[in-house]
């Protein structure tokens, strides 16, 4: 998912396969299945623009708006699935490969994505927002959790209920088919969206969890993408959560170094790790009451705070390399016992991610794909030392123990080696996709580069722009200039006063 928060075979994969996308394949659009065909139809529409660029009485972009209709189920008859579709047109007049736009999570739908992405980026491309199956409305796989109503719950640990999610699991089984939401499934509904819109080749963007979703597209339907970018990369090798506490833990330490290399924050916040621990210490005895604003009504809310709670809205503050700058402060006040700017900071962060995730189908596409594949015996080892622990991947195996969990191919793990040009790109101080995944990914692509920007998860700013739209136009990694990189810094840290 972007930095503003901003997963994705019916085909077997073989060990050896080779999707190609050769640079000069020519890029086509049948006239004729533009704007309506089978399952799809678009009409003129507006939509927000940015957040950062709306003026009062903004009436927002043209866009076109529709909706696509594919199978829940593609080997039975019955319900079908509205997958909500946007299309901001290219700008330029020349258009060139169309950019299909893949959110993370798993959970996220596409189309939130929209104001994201300024006027006049891209503007050789027609980018392509489709809800993926389980996210959109009348097919959102969604438990309750966090909410507005009952926002309190935004700082309890993510998926705590565990095996309470059966409740969760009937309800969505009373209208839905389980067994039908698998990325596999999902990427097949995007490839009929391209083949509807008359598109013979693709550029896909994707963040997060879009990445393993791209990927899967990659080797399912390689000839059809002309390049990709990959935004905090999630290999098949990534079984989530289980690395999630190692990642996290290594963000923070990095933290910790930037700050004792820094003069001023090093006089500042001298003790960061001996600050994080005895919070942890101290909320492990006793959760706290803390009174901080409701996110909408501002009124007083009272909410309670326990060390894992505590310990996974730091993980998710982590995400943002902004908000990360003040973790230090942030801490030094919970340990002076002044809890409540940190849980501000921790509603703000934790809402916004909680508001961006469908949970149900975080666990469709986890459970089948991931979770099946951790060990109990490696939790331990995986998690030992971190600040978060092995309650989360314990929270989620627990749920996935009771969540359908359709078949998946074993040679949906294979190693495959594609042609397809790729543009990976990772934040140094990522607390979940570190570029550790990055340098993995590169593997299975000998026409890719990674780079590594001074951010977080999934960094989107003038920089990743650039690259990705020079990358899109040369159809080629060879050659591309990763000058604006270099010239990326970190925000500064606050400083008491």
């Amino acid at each position: 998912m972007r930095q503003s928060w901003s997963s994705l075979l019916v085909l077997l994969l073989s060990c050896a396969t080779v999707a190609s996308s050769p640079a000069s394949a020519k890029f086509s659009r049948s006239p004729a299945t533009a704007d309506r065909a089978a399952g799809l139809s678009l009409v003129p529409c507006r939509v927000p623009q940015p957040s950062d660029t709306k003026t009062t009485g903004d009436p927002g972009r043209n866009a076109k708006c529709g909706i696509f209709t594919v199978p829940e189920n593609r080997q039975a008859e019955g319900r079908t699935l509205p997958l909500r579709v946007i299309v901001l047109p290219a700008s330029s007049g020349k258009p060139r490969e169309p950019v299909f736009v893949l959110g993370g999570g798993p959970g996220q739908a596409a189309t939130e994505l929209v104001s994201d992405y300024k006027e006049g980026e891209f503007a050789d491309h027609d980018l392509v927002f489709m809800d993926v199956r389980g996210t959109g409305e009348g097919h959102a796989l969604d438990c309750p959790g966090g909410s507005d109503e009952r926002p309190e719950a935004y700082l309890e640990p993510f998926l705590a209920a565990g095996a309470g999610f059966a409740a969760c699991r009937d309800a969505l089984q009373r209208h839905a088919d389980l067994m039908q939401y698998t990325t596999m499934a999902a990427m097949r509904d995007l490839d009929d969206l391209r083949q509807a819109m008359g598109y013979d080749k693709i550029n896909i963007d994707s963040g997060s969890y879009g990445t393993r979703a791209a990927l899967i597209y990659i080797h399912m339907f390689g000839g059809h993408v002309h390049a990709a970018v990959l935004n905090g990369s999630v290999p098949v090798e990534n079984r989530a959560p289980l690395y999630h506490a190692a990642a996290a833990q290594r963000a923070f330490d990095l933290l910790v170094r930037q700050c004792a290399d820094d003069a001023p924050c090093h006089a500042a916040y001298p003790h960061i790790g001996d600050d994080l621990r005895t919070v942890l210490r101290r909320l492990r005895t006793r959760p706290e009451r803390v009174v901080i604003q409701h996110p909408v009504t501002r009124a007083p809310l009272q909410i309670s705070l326990s060390a894992s709670g505590f310990a996974d809205a730091l993980r998710v503050m982590l995400y943002s390399a902004e908000a990360g700058r003040r973790v230090p402060r942030l801490l030094q006040d919970a340990r002076a016992g002044n809890l409540a700017p940190f849980a501000e900071a921790a509603m703000q962060s934790s809402r916004g991610l909680a508001k961006s995730i469908r949970t149900g189908l975080l666990l469709s596409f986890t459970c089948a794909e991931d979770v099946r594949r951790i060990r109990p015996e490696e939790v331990a080892r995986a998690t030992r030392g971190s600040f978060i622990g092995d309650q989360r991947v314990r929270s989620q195996m627990a749920a996935c123990a009771v969540w359908p969990k359709p078949p998946v191919p074993q040679d949906y793990y294979a190693p495959v080696i594609s042609n397809v040009p790729v543009l990976i790109i990772s934040g140094e101080v990522d607390p979940v996709t570190p570029p550790a995944w990055g340098d993995l990914m590169l593997r299975s692509f000998p026409n890719g580069i990674h780079v590594v920007l001074p951010a977080g998860h999934t960094p989107y700013n003038d920089c990743t722009v650039a690259l990705s739209t020079s990358f899109y136009a040369a159809g080629t990694a060879k050659g591309l200039d990763t000058g604006c990189v270099s010239a990326l810094r970190y925000p500064p840290f606050i400083l008491p006063g």
